[in-house]
């Protein structure tokens, strides 16, 4: 019979608080091994932030950044395995989701110099990437592209701590990253779902049940500058403001981040939402639903 050591672990990373929840192990584990393995995701989640940040001129993604214009950079299998499914995410998407909008996010005032000169050239689009898997090198064909997982970075991470926390004998966990961004393993220790709010400050938002299952929500109010949200519109380079949020929820959270984005600049797209995941978009106060969802929720439209 599997032993319930209830673990919580928080901390800071990707601009947020994460939280971590040990709430079931296939087999009797004591505290201390416990609270060890809620530390291994705290590890995995901060040694991805200094890779991945753009606000610290050493990362991977910042020397990418500022060399990449001028000839091959290269990088580790993991980071360019990354950027390869970035780009196909992007391809999904219809170009609405993008992580070559990082001259964008500086322009308009979201991210600060050290992410690059203010002065610095305006220029974007996932075609000006080129990806060399035989020497596992990125390249730019412009100058002024800048690369910005801020948008994937939390959902990558949380599908490496399920595949950690499994690894680790962990049947029942929760791992969000500022609410936004959530992965659950297995269900709660009495066998219902783990129930989430998609987003906790409307009351109306819809209650996601997740199981082995991940969720993300983007929405533009989470970070305003001069009264414009955060989530950039490749196709205008203007910030978006086509839906007021989008959760979507489904095996990877990954998949789940980008697509959140996505849905934010372009909510048309439910329709093509891969198999296995749903949606529910908000406009206004209306919540609307897709994918594997028969109906909409209680309370929305």
């Amino acid at each position: 019979m599997p032993e319930t050591v209830p673990v919580m672990r928080a901390f800071e990373a990707m601009g947020t608080r994460f939280e971590c929840v040990l709430a079931g192990f296939e087999r009797a584990v004591h505290p201390t091994e416990a609270a060890a393995i809620a530390e291994e995701v705290e590890h995995l989640v901060r040694d991805w932030h200094r890779r991945l940040t753009v606000f610290e001129p050493g990362s991977a993604v910042s020397v990418v950044n500022r060399l990449a214009a001028e000839r091959p950079v290269s990088v580790d299998q993991e980071l360019f395995d990354l950027l390869g499914r970035c780009l196909g995410h992007t391809r999904d998407t219809r170009g609405a989701f993008d992580i070559t909008v990082g001259s964008l996010m500086r322009a308009h005032g979201f991210r600060d110099i050290a992410s690059g000169p203010p002065d610095a050239q305006v220029c974007w689009g996932a075609d000006r990437v080129r990806l060399d898997g035989r020497s596992g090198t990125v390249r730019f064909l412009d100058d002024g592209i800048a690369l910005d997982l801020g948008g994937i970075a939390k959902g990558f991470v949380l599908d490496l701590a399920r595949v950690e926390l499994t690894a680790l004998g962990v049947s029942n966990a929760i791992v969000h990253g500022g609410t936004s961004s959530v992965i659950a393993v297995g269900s709660r220790p009495d066998g219902q779902p783990w129930r989430v709010r998609s987003l906790p400050e409307d009351p109306n938002a819809p209650i996601i049940d997740l199981e082995d299952a991940a969720l993300s929500v983007s929405a533009p109010q989470g970070r305003v500058v001069d009264g414009h949200g955060h989530i950039i519109d490749p196709a205008t380079g203007n910030p978006s403001g086509n839906a007021d949020a989008a959760c979507v929820f489904g095996p990877s959270a990954e998949v789940c981040e980008a697509w959140s984005t996505a849905l934010v600049v372009d909510p048309d797209l439910t329709d093509s939402l891969p198999d296995g995941y749903g949606c529910h978009v908000r406009a206004g106060r209306r919540w609307c639903s897709a994918g594997r969802i028969p109906v909409c929720s209680s309370g929305t439209c």
